[in-house]
C-alpha cells in the first residue's frame, strides 16, 4: 500500500469518527468500518409513532459493514446491512445489495466515507420504492411506501394525487460469489443422536 494511499485511509477513518462515533474501523489499516444508524425524525418517525409498519422498523438500531476494496477510492465501497430490515433499497445480509446511488453510478474518488454513511442514513429517513431489489420483502414493503408518499425529498409535502399509474425498477439480485458460499456437513453421530 502507498503511504498516500495509508495517510487518506487515516484521515477518512478521524473524520468518519468525529461524525459518527457510532462507526468504526474493524481492522488496521481501515479497510473494513461497521457502525450502527436508524431514523430519529421526520415522517419516518412520525409514521413509526403511529405504529405503521414498515416505518416501525427504520427507527429501530440498524448495523452496517462498508468494506473498501483494494482498488478505493477509484472504486466505490461495498455495503452489507447486517440488521433485518423490510426495506425496498435494502436486503439485509446479502453483501453489495445495498442500493443507493453514491455505492454506484454517482460514486466519484473524491467521495468521503462520512458522504457514505449519509447516504446509508437516508436510506431510512427518505426510502425510495422506485428502486426496487428483485425480493419480496422489499416488493411488500415498496407498497405500503408508496401508500405514504415516499421518497420525500424534492416533494413538497401535500399529498400526492392518486394515479392509476405506478413507475418502478426492479433490480436484479447479484449472483453469490464463491465465497459467499458457507458448506457444512452433518455426522452420521449426529443424524443417529436424532
Amino acid at each position: 500500500m502507498s503511504t498516500v494511499f495509508l495517510s487518506r485511509l487515516r484521515e477518512e477513518k478521524k473524520f468518519l469518527q468525529h461524525q459518527f462515533p457510532l462507526v468504526s474501523a474493524t481492522n488496521d489499516p481501515p479497510t473494513t468500518y461497521e457502525g450502527f444508524l436508524r431514523c430519529e425524525r421526520g415522517p419516518v418517525k412520525e409514521l413509526a409513532d403511529k405504529v405503521v409498519w414498515p416505518f416501525t422498523e427504520y427507527v429501530q438500531m440498524h448495523r452496517f459493514r462498508l468494506e473498501l476494496p483494494t482498488e478505493y477510492p477509484v472504486t466505490h465501497p461495498v455495503a452489507t446491512w447486517l440488521t433485518d430490515i423490510s426495506h425496498p433499497n435494502i436486503v439485509p445480509n446479502l453483501r453489495g445489495v445495498v442500493c443507493v446511488s453514491v455505492l454506484g453510478k454517482d460514486w466519484k474518488p473524491e467521495t468521503r466515507l462520512p458522504a457514505v454513511v449519509n447516504a446509508l442514513y437516508f436510506l431510512l429517513v427518505d426510502p425510495n420504492p422506485n428502486d426496487i431489489w428483485n425480493h419480496p420483502k422489499c416488493f411488500k414493503a415498496a407498497e405500503i411506501l408508496r401508500r405514504f408518499d415516499f421518497p420525500r425529498r424534492g416533494k413538497e409535502r401535500a399529498p400526492a394525487v392518486p394515479s392509476d399509474i405506478v413507475r418502478f425498477n426492479i433490480i436484479e439480485l447479484p449472483k453469490p460469489a464463491p465465497s459467499d458460499t458457507v458448506r457444512f456437513s452433518i455426522s452420521k453421530r449426529a443424524k443417529e443422536e436424532k
